[in-house]
């Protein structure tokens, strides 16, 4: 099965509005991984993914050649899981990890390129809404009193505002 260009345009386009989500919140909190990366991420994993998927229509009829498209797939996942490490850092004066919600959030951009690369547009924007909401829990949670974070903690979530 071959995607028609308009078909191929809306995935793409879709990529690049779910990045730009992900990418608008990290950007918001000054991280260098911002509204670029995770569209890039984004939209590469969306394109991977639909030559993943549609890409070698042409070989299917021959029998010779075993087909797998997951393995394109897997490769995003892996390299993203290099991208994300790279994110990662010991703060060495303080001896606190910085970075983990910046690379969990790009390994998740990877991850909804695939779902939109293989056309499930439903998940993709549940799975953004429910990502937004996990995002906004903790600076609500110290908002209310329920949680209690250091100084560095309190300036990058700004509970003084709103």
């Amino acid at each position: 099965m071959l995607l028609q260009e308009s078909e191929i345009a809306l995935r793409l386009l879709t990529a690049l509005l779910v990045g730009t989500i992900l990418g608008f919140e990290r950007s918001k909190a000054k991280k260098p991984a911002g509204i670029r990366t995770h569209s890039l991420v984004c939209i590469a994993s969306t394109m991977i993914s639909m030559v993943s998927a549609y890409g070698f229509g042409e070989f299917i009829s021959s029998s010779s050649i075993s087909m797998d498209p997951a393995r394109l797939i897997v490769g995003v996942i892996t390299g993203i899981g290099f991208l994300g490490a790279g994110i990662i850092w010991k703060d060495s004066s303080h001896g606190d990890v910085r970075g983990l919600t910046t690379a969990a959030n790009i390994w998740a951009s990877a991850g909804l390129g695939i779902a939109i690369g293989l056309g499930h547009y439903f998940l993709t924007f549940v799975t953004v809404a429910v990502m937004q909401l996990a995002l906004k829990t903790a600076p609500l949670l110290i908002k209310i009193g329920l949680l209690k974070h250091d100084s560095e903690d309190r300036r990058v979530f700004d509970v003084s505002r709103d």
